[in-house]
């Protein structure tokens, strides 16, 4: 299976890209990944995890 990303987001197949109403005349940068299935969907208890895992420190001199 192909997918589009374009601005950090995966296309779903209904979408055109006249729809995305890109600027004519200029350079839109698209990836194009094969995947066998789309990545899981940030759900409220993903976020948490993954802010839990994370962790930032700083060291003031």
């Amino acid at each position: 299976m192909l997918k589009l990303i374009y601005h950090g987001r995966f296309l779903h197949g209904s979408v055109t890209l006249g729809a995305l109403s890109l600027p004519v005349g200029k350079t839109a940068v698209m990836h194009l990944v094969t995947r066998e299935n789309l990545p899981e969907s940030t759900t409220n208890d993903n976020l948490k995890k993954m802010k839990r895992n994370t962790c930032c420190r700083c060291c003031p001199s």
